[in-house]
């Protein structure tokens, strides 16, 4: 069974779509609108790259076996922003390497979770984060905003939900799924957190 394929049919549903102007276009000199329609060529290339490098992505993760306990918790801070761990899971999934842990002290804490992209279940879970990544985010409503950022040479998707929390959110080393939400923590230690997390390090496991 084929479990790639729900991940690429927006893809190539957006190629077919943008492919249709020009069908109808024979000479794009004659058309006021040919700079719009070089730009959906170029759209539906770039659509037709990514589609490629993610399918060739998920076929080498299924490959790979994902984090043991050991290398997860040779791995986990032990604290972060000086909170220590609340509580943590590891792989409690079967066949889906996940790790999970929360930092706390009063109000204030940190929840980490890292989904491991390896093997079949992995490549899958990741999925949505692999997409999200090619997304440049830039969102505001009552309930706060969402914007795409930069942090520490990272491209994390960033929401501010404005009751004092802080939702992060990256794919990280074309593997992990990382999710981190924080509760009064303020938006310069963000940064911070990311540090010491050292999802380098993770990735060399």
């Amino acid at each position: 069974m084929n479990t790639t394929k729900p991940y690429f049919r927006h893809f190539f549903l957006s190629i077919f779509i943008l492919g249709i102007p020009l069908i109808s276009c024979n000479n794009k000199d004659k058309d006021p609108s040919s700079k719009e329609t070089s730009n959906l060529v170029k759209n539906a290339k770039t659509a037709v790259k990514e589609a490629s490098e993610m399918k060739d992505n998920i076929q080498l993760l299924r490959e790979k076996e994902h984090l043991t306990k050991d290398e997860w918790e040779s791995w986990m801070p032990k604290t972060l922003l000086d909170l220590p761990i609340n509580s943590s899971q590891i792989n409690f999934m079967p066949g889906l390497g996940s790790c999970g842990a929360t930092y706390k002290i009063g109000n204030k804490s940190i929840r980490v979770m890292v989904i491991d992209g390896a093997g079949e279940k992995g490549a899958s879970g990741v999925g949505p984060y692999r997409m999200s990544s090619k997304i440049n985010y830039d969102e505001k409503g009552s309930w706060g905003t969402t914007k795409t950022k930069t942090i520490n040479g990272l491209k994390v998707k960033e929401s501010d939900l404005k009751d004092d929390t802080y939702n992060l959110s990256l794919f990280y080393g074309d593997r992990f799924a990382v999710d981190i939400k924080t509760n009064e923590v303020a938006h310069d230690e963000l940064q911070q957190i990311l540090t010491e997390l050292d999802l380098e390090r993770l990735a060399k496991q």
